[in-house]
């Protein structure tokens, strides 16, 4: 019997169907659903990590002996959450770059519609972009680099009304608002201020060290302008707490730019 490499044989007027290939789409399904398993389970650690630092600063009713155990699971779960975190990232780079070289090994042909099979994987690259983007604003405060991805997924997936609804929200965030900033108030935590007014942006904290000071920047618009939350250490509570709030604490102005 006559075989054909790579092929099933298929009935007359079926396609044939690339074995390898459908092996290949198979693993970047399940590749895809262990990602998303795993950031599930980062949700719950994070959530668990966050209940001890609370049990942690709390005073025990009998001693410090439950305030000792909880900054001992607290460390224990911060390890599982970096090592966690670590295999996240060396599992999304691989899962995006065996989907791009999926993509790419049957390119979609400019003026004709894509195929089923086509349109699922670009869906599938845009989910892991819709999650990495919201990361980025998440955890670094960055809505550039959220709206880059946005962006770029839309030139290859343009009719994706996810894609487009989280573009349009970066967008509208990435400037403070006065009206959001107003959520502000004096002697907010760090928590309670990134409650309100988002992430900040790493690359916008600065820590004046003289003084026991940090200060947050927002930005409200080209050109340099931002507003800013400044913190000091609460005596009482350890905790660092804002003392100072103002909407244009920067303007290029000011810096004599």
């Amino acid at each position: 019997m006559l075989t054909v490499p790579w092929f099933v044989a298929c009935g007359p007027g079926e396609p044939k169907v690339d074995e390898a290939r459908e092996s290949e789409w198979a693993a970047l399904i399940q590749a895809k659903a262990e990602l998303d398993g795993m950031r599930q389970e980062r949700s719950a650690l994070e959530a668990q990590l966050a209940a001890l630092a609370v049990a942690e600063e709390e005073p025990a009713e009998e001693g410090a002996e439950e305030g000792a155990e909880a900054a001992r699971s607290a460390e224990e779960t911060q390890q599982k959450l970096d090592a966690m975190q670590e295999e996240l990232v060396e599992k999304a780079d691989g899962f995006i770059e065996n989907l791009v070289g999926y993509l790419n090994a049957d390119p979609m042909i400019e003026g004709e519609p894509p195929t089923e099979r086509q349109l699922a994987a670009v869906r599938m690259k845009s989910s892991e972009d819709l999650v990495v983007a919201q990361e980025y604003i998440d955890k670094g405060g960055d809505y550039q680099r959220a709206i880059n991805i946005y962006q770029n997924s839309l030139m290859i997936d343009p009719d994706n009304p996810e894609l487009q609804a989280a573009l349009e929200s970066a967008l509208a965030s990435r400037w403070m608002s006065q009206e959001r900033f107003a959520l502000a108030k004096k002697g907010m935590t760090q928590d309670e201020i990134r409650g309100v007014l988002g992430q900040v942006n790493l690359y916008n904290v600065r820590d004046y060290e003289d003084r026991d000071v940090t200060a947050w920047f927002y930005p409200t618009a080209e050109g340099g302008y931002a507003a800013a939350v400044w913190f000091k250490e609460n005596k009482k509570s350890g905790q660092l707490e804002a003392y100072q709030i103002k909407y244009d604490a920067v303007s290029p102005e000011q810096t004599g730019e």
